[in-house]
């Protein structure tokens, strides 16, 4: 079926079929807020028992996500657009938290955690060591959370201390733009400029977040008849960006060329060595503009193979063997009257059970292996200086899993030595335990090396499995660096100049 699908600032979902106009929907492109209360009853847990995955996410609309069995996807992690104290977690799945912006002011905003609590030391709390999204589509006009990019730049300066003082071991997560096209990308520009003139340094980010939408750019304001999709990000005055027809929705190429273009920016602005996650993604139009759930699946299929391949020595990041991406969601679990399409979930009398889209999801994921694979991933030192006479040195490693499980594994040994330990090299310190779960999750091993004589040392890091499991790749297991303790110190001028938008 032919016809023209838009979201536009009336929040009407529109079909335009040989003239005649259709209005099916006032929902926009608001994502259906769940209720906190059961709808139906539960279904039973009918999941294989398999291991999850910590690639594999959903977007949970279905409320409370007991109602599904996401553990038939086999789905490692979900979010559910809040923040909650005490998240429900089946099999053990990981909850990544969404904190919920809105501008008041030229210069000021609010935040939302969840529909009862606030306090970011009390959800803190109740999920040490969590992800933290730092908004919901910040560049999204009028609908999601529409933050100009001073204002997002200052909201997520604010809440990455609070959230750091309640939880050191927290990784925050900075941009969850709708789609990483060159106008988003100058938004996030704008965000990193105005954080650094305000606060006179780079933005910290543990991870960065994106949508992978495939949407047209235009302005309500400019073509109010073709405004279909993402609109022009707050703070950027632009009649069009990315023109994209509706038959696009499905591009695995847009897609493809969109994670890879991002990973370049990354790359570019420092921020190579930290993970990325797709956190929404997925095919919006319905069935009936000619968007079945077979071409959804072919799209499904092709987005999975390439988010689990696509690896790049020059872009990827070093803590999972140089992937592009680290983890992915699929939108959505679906809900009773959510328009869009992708829904993992449908009704069968009191009950949530698979649609095709999910048993899709289920059957690609139920034979994918389980993955171990610790190594060293870098190996450095605290600076160290000499007058002569021999020094103590800190050696540190960062140790990686890129493996697949979303729950902790191990433990390996962690060794460091002086000289090749295959060449009589001599271990430095005590053996030392690491476990972790995969997608590129790491720890830092540190050992301290003392009476080191000045001048250069080849320092070797070597990973044993201590445990009943096998890594698919031994050949990563040992890695050198070579340090050096310096005898003269060197001082240079310090100069810096502001960021520039486009570099």
């Amino acid at each position: 079926m032919s016809g023209k699908l838009f979201w536009g600032r009336t929040g009407l979902l529109v079909a335009i079929l040989g003239g005649l106009l259709l209005v099916q929907l006032s929902l926009g492109w608001q994502k259906p807020v769940a209720a906190d209360t059961a709808v139906s009853a539960p279904i039973t847990n009918n999941s294989s028992g398999s291991a999850l995955l910590c690639q594999y996410g959903v977007n949970a609309i279905i409320s409370p996500i007991t109602l599904v069995d996401l553990g038939a996807l086999r789905a490692g992690w979900y979010l559910d657009y809040r923040a909650q104290a005490n998240p429900l977690k089946p099999n053990n799945i990981e909850y990544v938290l969404t904190v919920r912006l809105t501008q008041t002011g030229p210069d000021s905003y609010i935040y939302s955690l969840n529909s009862s609590n606030n306090d970011i030391q009390v959800v803190a709390d109740g999920n040490p060591g969590a992800i933290w999204l730092i908004g919901n589509e910040p560049d999204r006009r009028d609908w999601q959370d529409d933050v100009e990019p001073a204002v997002y730049a200052k909201a997520y300066h604010d809440l990455y201390l609070a959230i750091k003082a309640a939880d050191p071991s927290a990784r925050i997560y900075a941009g969850t733009i709708v789609q990483p096209t060159p106008l988003r990308l100058l938004y996030l520009d704008l965000v990193l400029q105005s954080y650094l003139e305000r606060y006179g340094m780079s933005m910290p980010v543990d991870g960065w977040s994106i949508h992978n939408f495939i949407l047209n750019e235009v302005s309500c304001d400019y073509d109010p008849g073709n405004c279909w999709g993402a609109e022009i990000p707050p703070g950027i005055d632009a009649p069009y960006g990315d023109l994209v027809d509706i038959d696009e929705n499905d591009s695995i190429t847009r897609f493809q060329d969109r994670i890879i273009a991002f990973r370049q920016w990354m790359r570019a602005r420092g921020y190579r060595d930290v993970p990325l996650t797709v956190s929404e993604y997925g095919v919006l139009m319905p069935a009936d503009f000619g968007f079945p759930p077979s071409r959804v699946n072919d799209f499904k299929t092709n987005t999975f193979n390439f988010m689990n391949t696509a690896a790049d020595l020059a872009l990827g990041y070093p803590a999972d063997n140089n992937r592009l991406v680290q983890t992915w969601s699929w939108y959505s679990t679906g809900n009773p009257g959510d328009p869009y399409n992708g829904y993992l979930f449908q009704q069968s009398g009191s009950s949530w059970v698979l649609s095709a889209m999910g048993i899709h999801y289920a059957n690609h994921t139920a034979v994918i292996p389980e993955k171990i694979d610790f190594y060293p991933a870098k190996i450095f030192a605290d600076p160290a200086f000499s007058q002569g006479e021999p020094v103590t040195v800190t050696l540190n490693t960062q140790i990686a899993n890129s493996g697949n499980l979303a729950t902790a594994t191990g433990p390996v040994v962690v060794r460091f030595y002086d000289g090749d330990p295959q060449g009589g090299g001599v271990q430095i310190g005590a053996d030392q335990t690491v476990t972790l779960a995969g997608c590129g999750r790491v720890a830092v091993v540190q050992v301290l090396w003392p009476n080191v004589p000045p001048g250069a040392h080849v320092v070797y890091v070597v990973v044993d499995e201590d445990g009943d499991f096998a890594e698919v790749n031994e050949a990563n297991n040992i890695a050198s660096q070579t340090i050096l303790v310096a005898t003269e110190r060197t001082f240079l001028p310090v100069i810096s100049r502001p960021l520039l938008v486009g570099q």
